[in-house]
C-alpha cells in the first residue's frame, strides 16, 4: 500500500509518525513518502521534501518564503499525480498547504484524509466548504470539533489527542529527579523551560522576548536553572544563548517535563505542558502586519489552546504588545515562588486535559485510514 503524507511542523510530524507506526501493524508492505520531518523519518517515512524547507509561521512571512514554498509546492504535487499512483493520501494539519494538495489528490483520484483539521472554528470558517469537498472522511482531535464539522457536511470522527497517549508516560513527578539529573539539572532547585516556537520566524520574535525575561528572572532568582528547549525543527546554533541557560534538543518533552514552569509560544507546546502537568504562561510576538490580520479574522478570545479547551482562562497569556519581559518576569516569578499557585495551575490543566478523550488516537486514525482506502 502506497501512502502519500504530508505535514509541515513540528507537532504534525510526531502525530504523523504515531499514525505510521499503527498503520503498518495492519498493513506490513505500507509505503510512505512526501513532506516530513525527523520524527516521520524515524518510522520509514521516505521525505520527497524535508520538513526543514517549509519551517516559517505567519502570514507575512510566508510571502518571502513563496519561491521557496512553489518548489516543495511542484515537487509534492507530482507525487501525487504521478504514475502509480497512491493509494491514499493523508494530510496532517498544515492547511495552507495541504488543503490545495487534497483538491489535487482529489481531482486525481486518490482517496483523501485529513488528520487533525483546520480550525476553521477559529478563523477562515470558508474553509470548512473545501474541507468537506476535498476529503473523504477528518480525523479531529478535540471533542467539539465533530459535530460542528459534521453540521457543515465534513465527514468527520473524533479520534481523541495523541499526545495523550505520547506524553502519559511523562506526566507525574515519579521519575522527576531521575530526569532532571539526565539534563545535568540539580534536583533541589527549580527550572524553568523556555519554548519559543518550532519555526524560524517564530523564534527571530520569541527568543529575545524570552531570553530577556528570563534575564531579569535570573537576575532575581539566581537560584532557578533555565534552560532553553529547542524544537527538532530547529538548529542549537541558531540562538544566542547565556552561559547560565542550558540548552536541550532532541528531548524536548523530558526537559518539559523535568520544568518547574515553563515560557512558552503559542501553539502546540501549550497542550503538551498541560498534558504532562507543568505550569506555563503563554508569550508570543509576531510581526505587527500578522498580529492585525490575525487579530480581524480570529473568531475565538484566546490564542492558547488549553484555554480554549478548558472554556477558561487557565494558563496567562501576554500576546503582541502586552508581552513585555518585566511583566512576564513577575507572572513566572510567582509561579516559581509559590507552590499553591503551582498546584491550582496544575488542577485546571488537568481538568482541560480530560476533555481531550481516551487513549489510542493513533489507532483510531490508522483504522480510519485503512476504512477511507478501502471504500474507494
Amino acid at each position: 500500500m502506497r501512502v502519500f503524507l504530508s505535514t509541515a511542523d513540528a507537532s504534525g510530524d510526531m502525530h504523523a509518525a504515531g499514525l505510521v507506526e499503527a498503520l503498518r501493524k495492519r498493513v506490513p508492505d505500507l509505503e510512505v513518502f512526501g513532506l516530513g520531518g525527523t520524527a516521520l523519518g524515524a518510522v520509514g517515512f521516505a521525505p520527497i521534501v524535508p520538513q526543514s524547507e517549509l519551517a516559517i509561521a505567519g502570514l507575512v512571512e510566508v510571502v518571502g518564503s513563496v519561491p521557496r514554498l512553489l518548489g516543495a509546492y511542484t515537487r509534492l504535487r507530482r507525487a501525487l499525480t504521478a504514475s502509480p499512483r497512491p493509494n491514499l493520501a493523508i494530510f496532517v494539519d498544515s492547511p495552507d498547504l495541504n488543503l490545495p494538495l487534497a483538491s489535487v489528490a482529489k481531482r486525481s483520484g486518490v482517496p483523501v484524509l485529513y488528520y487533525v483539521a483546520p480550525q476553521v472554528w477559529a478563523w477562515r470558517p470558508g474553509r470548512v466548504r473545501k474541507l468537506a469537498r476535498r476529503t473523504d472522511a477528518v480525523a479531529v482531535i478535540f471533542p467539539f470539533e465533530e459535530p460542528l464539522l459534521r453540521e457543515a457536511g465534513v465527514n468527520a470522527r473524533f479520534v481523541g489527542h495523541p499526545l495523550v497517549d505520547r506524553l502519559a508516560g511523562l506526566a507525574g513527578g515519579a521519575n522527576r529527579e531521575e530526569r532532571l539529573r539526565s539534563l545535568g539539572l540539580d534536583p533541589s532547585r527549580p527550572v524553568l523551560g523556555l519554548l519559543p516556537g518550532s519555526r524560524h520566524n517564530e523564534v527571530e520574535r520569541n527568543w529575545p522576548l524570552l531570553r530577556e525575561t528570563a534575564e531579569l528572572l535570573h537576575a532575581s532568582l539566581p537560584d532557578v536553572q533555565v534552560q532553553l528547549i529547542v524544537a527538532s525543527t530547529l538548529e542549537a546554533s541558531a540562538f544566542d544563548v547565556p552561559d547560565w541557560c542550558r540548552v536541550v534538543r532532541g528531548r524536548s518533552h523530558d526537559a518539559m517535563a523535568a520544568s518547574t514552569c515553563l515560557i512558552s509560544a503559542a501553539g502546540t507546546a501549550t497542550v503538551e505542558a498541560a498534558i504532562l502537568g507543568v505550569p506555563l504562561v503563554v508569550a508570543h510576538v509576531t510581526s505587527p502586519l500578522t498580529f492585525e490580520l490575525a487579530r480581524r479574522i480570529a473568531r475565538v478570545p484566546s490564542s492558547c489552546m488549553v484555554n480554549l479547551i478548558a472554556g477558561a482562562g487557565v494558563v496567562p497569556e501576554r500576546i503582541q504588545l502586552a508581552a513585555r519581559p518585566a511583566a512576564l518576569a513577575a507572572l513566572v516569578a510567582e509561579l516559581l515562588r509559590d507552590p499553591g499557585a503551582r498546584a491550582k495551575m496544575r488542577q485546571e490543566l488537568a481538568a482541560a486535559v480530560a476533555l481531550l478523550g481516551a487513549p489510542g488516537a493513533a489507532e483510531r486514525v490508522a483504522e480510519l485510514a485503512v476504512e477511507v482506502a478501502g471504500r474507494n
